[in-house]
């Protein structure tokens, strides 16, 4: 057995991504989820479990980043202190 087998992380990797992806070939299998847009079934939208899964993993994913860099950005506003002008 090789080396880097023997490492937790590399254990604890392998169990987390065998996971996932018994997750989501479960999910594959399910039916259609059906999202009602305008009351009385003037449109609605089916979708795959899996594809409503992954479309919000992903959207909530964009939306930390999103957020983070809006958080972290320096400020343009002019309140910021300055030193006042010499007379």
């Amino acid at each position: 057995m090789p080396a880097f087998a023997k490492n937790p992380k590399f254990i604890i990797g392998t169990i987390v991504v065998l996971w996932v992806a018994y997750i989501i070939y479960k999910n594959f299998q399910l039916e259609m989820v059906t999202f009602y847009l305008l009351p009385f079934d003037i449109l609605k939208l089916q979708v795959r479990l899996s594809a409503a899964l992954i479309g919000a993993a992903i959207f909530g994913a964009v939306a930390t980043l999103v957020i983070q860099w809006l958080w972290r950005r320096p400020s343009n506003s002019s309140s910021a202190a300055s030193a006042p002008p010499s007379a």
